[in-house]
């Protein structure tokens, strides 16, 4: 899900690797009288959020349902970027601590606060960041897709999951991103990705990403968490421009007549992008990447 605010950060004209502050102050008035044009977002509240969200499995369910042990640390050593590496830092890279930390975030109704309803996406902001970072916010996402979105017979959350993560597919429908690849592969859940970011507009450079990936089911709830590595891990290519400090989670599940979607991601958007402008962009961006997975779906054999 993280792939989706990048690409909409992408979008702005201060991501230049030679900023111009006129182009940026004339792409924000735009987006601005843009928010204007649009019929006013409802008011939600917590208790509008999906449901069904609070789901703590106990250590039996995780040891069961996974291919390591609870206990045991997922990523190796050397994919721990600057802030993970800190002797301060407190946090855990083992199964129960991600779900933890993936649950809380979810469950999170004083920290985050409304930010837009439209398109069918309730999107929440946290300006506080996390524990990866405090420096930029948290982008929460809520979506359900209706099962009758898909005209292809035999949908589940794993092929859901498959589309958005196996690159051979991923590719075959993100018009955004031109190279997606698992770079290092630890075990069947455990993995470095790499991906570029095509260029949004004219004299903006492309974008990269190198994360260390974890994704995994329990009690047929998808799951993952990611975060930035370290730059030494891959290269850079001197015509990129590096997207690092984040981290994003994902969580994927069935209720009744609908795929419940929940993304929170955490991206160094390197300058601050005000609520007004993601407010216009977030569900419009969402709204036609969902799409494009979905049509990929029903098309695919």
């Amino acid at each position: 899900m993280k792939e989706i605010c990048e690409n909409i950060f992408c979008f702005w004209r201060k991501w230049c690797k030679k900023t111009d502050n006129s182009l940026v102050s004339i792409e924000s008035t735009k987006l601005i009288n843009d928010e204007q044009k649009v019929d006013n977002y409802s008011t939600i509240t917590p208790q509008q959020q999906i449901g069904n969200t609070n789901f703590n499995p106990n250590k039996n369910e995780i040891e069961m349902s996974t291919a390591l042990s609870i206990e045991e640390e997922i990523f190796p050593k050397k994919y721990l970027n600057d802030i993970e590496s800190k002797p301060d830092f407190k946090f855990e890279f083992n199964k129960e601590k991600i779900i933890q930390f993936i649950e809380e975030q979810i469950n999170d109704n004083s920290a985050y606060r409304s930010l837009v309803n439209k398109n069918g996406f309730d999107i929440y902001i946290k300006e506080s960041g996390s524990v990866f970072n405090s420096e930029f916010p948290m982008i929460k996402m809520f979506y359900k897709i209706p099962k009758s979105a898909f005209t292809r017979n035999g949908v589940t959350v794993k092929l859901i999951d498959d589309y958005m993560n196996v690159p051979e597919k991923r590719l075959k429908w993100d018009q955004s991103i031109r190279y997606y690849n698992i770079v290092e592969k630890i075990n069947d859940e455990v993995y470095l990705l790499h991906y570029i970011c095509k260029s949004p507009m004219l004299f903006v450079s492309e974008r990269d990403v190198v994360d260390k990936r974890y994704d995994f089911y329990v009690n047929g709830i998808y799951y993952d968490f990611s975060s930035s590595v370290n730059n030494n891990i891959v290269p850079i290519d001197d015509d990129i421009v590096r997207i690092t400090d984040h981290c994003s989670v994902c969580k994927i599940f069935e209720e009744n007549d609908f795929f419940d979607i929940i993304s929170i991601s955490q991206v160094d958007t390197k300058f601050n992008v005000p609520p007004s402008m993601m407010s216009v962009q977030l569900p419009i961006k969402y709204k036609d990447w969902y799409d494009a997975m979905i049509n990929e779906i029903n098309e695919g054999n």
